[in-house]
């Protein structure tokens, strides 16, 4: 099998569980993997739906769309995969997920000042030298991972986006984004007016696998005001939602 395929039947069988787990969050019961079908949709982003094939699961019909953001993102053979339960917000919009898995690698001097603000370069000139590959791509990975949650990917200049890691673990107390293995860490994203209408901050938070790095946002579609919180777990079911707060499943797998 080609390895791009394997690649993408990785992240959609991870992402089928991932899902189910946030079905299962909301609307307990059983939620059959055979029944989740993954498209694309016309950006490319994948999305849930009942497989037409399918019967009727817990009142919504085959081919029916699920009100569930899912992203999922590839890298070396290995796919990392979120997704939480997505209703309309106020405006209409729906609060989106965005997710990026990078190989911590060399990355050149030339692509940091190409494509880092210089507050990111900073951080990343600023690191002793055998942490200084997890740093430039914890940012790389930080700055997809908003940009899909805006749905808008490497679309966009990137010094319209500055990513600033938080010192320690995201603490629930105060981050209620933590999620259950104590491994993931904050990051805030300052996003200028030209990217996100009145500009704004989106907070994330990223961890670190053995040769990885893997960052999660979210946004309902503009970027979250100050307060404005959601809260990862994994593994799924490891930790309750709070009040409000969408309950994120994530998951890496090879």
């Amino acid at each position: 099998m080609p390895k791009r395929r394997a690649d993408w039947l990785i992240g959609r069988i991870a992402a089928k569980s991932v899902v189910a787990a946030a079905l299962a969050n909301v609307i307990p019961g059983d939620w059959p993997l055979r029944a989740i079908e993954l498209p694309s949709g016309s950006s490319g982003m994948p999305y849930a739906r009942i497989a037409p094939e399918s019967g009727p699961v817990a009142g919504f019909a085959p081919g029916e769309r699920l009100p569930i953001s899912v992203t999922i993102s590839h890298a070396e053979g290995h796919a990392l995969c979120a997704a939480t339960w997505s209703e309309p917000v106020d405006d209409g919009s729906r609060r989106t997920l965005g997710i990026d898995l990078g190989l911590v690698e060399p990355r050149s001097r030339e692509l940091v000042a190409t494509f880092f603000t210089e507050d990111e370069q900073r951080f990343v000139r600023d690191a002793p030298p055998w942490e200084r590959d997890l740093r430039a791509n914890l940012i790389w990975c930080a700055k997809e991972a908003v940009l899909k949650a805006l749905g808008l990917g490497l679309t966009v200049d990137t010094f319209d986006l500055s990513c600033r890691p938080e010192a320690g673990l995201a603490d629930p107390a105060e981050w209620p984004l933590a999620p259950a293995d104590d491994a993931w860490r904050p990051f805030v994203a300052t996003c200028s007016p030209g990217l996100v209408p009145g500009g704004g901050t989106i907070r994330g938070v990223w961890r670190s696998f053995p040769g990885f790095v893997g960052a999660l946002a979210t946004s309902s579609g503009r970027a979250l005001p100050e307060g404005t919180f959601w809260q990862p777990g994994t593994p799924p079911g490891s930790i309750a939602p709070g009040p409000h707060q969408p309950h994120v499943q994530a998951k890496l797998t090879r």
